[in-house]
């Protein structure tokens, strides 16, 4: 199993209890998917992102890590994810594109609501390199 990490779990982006669910991960390979991104201002005036998967949307650059060391639950209780009808995430199985363009399946946190009206729609599908190009950082904790 895999896991596709898009924003505040990329290992540079991490911090806080993110930091603290990827350090066991190995160190993962740059991948992509396609749909949407978005980034979402956090109450602490950090941002995260949200992926809505869209199999003609745009290409949206991360990490997919091998998903032996990840613990589930943690992870899940991090995102807000479960199958209630106030969960702010659900996790997805996507197709995710790896360096030597083999298609792989993966665990992926996708927004399971509607976008935010003021949600700023992240063009370049890189997260990272929003935050670098806007002078954003990433939240710190949810």
């Amino acid at each position: 199993m895999n896991l596709f990490v898009y924003g505040v779990l990329i290992r540079k982006l991490a911090q806080g209890r993110a930091a603290e669910l990827v350090a066991a991960l190995d160190d993962g390979l740059p991948a992509t998917t396609r749909g949407a991104l978005y980034g979402v201002e956090g109450k602490d005036g950090g941002w995260y992102p949200i992926l809505l998967p869209d199999p003609d949307g745009d290409e949206i650059h991360g990490v997919v890590h091998e998903a032996g060391a990840v613990e589930w639950q943690a992870m899940d209780e991090f995102e807000d994810a479960h199958y209630g009808p106030d969960a702010e995430y659900r996790r997805e199985t996507i197709p995710v594109m790896l360096p030597n363009a083999l298609v792989v399946d993966a665990q992926a946190y996708c927004y399971a609501r509607a976008v935010p009206p003021d949600a700023v729609r992240i063009e370049g599908g890189s997260f990272a390199a929003w935050l670098e190009e806007t002078g954003r950082r990433p939240i710190a904790s949810r």
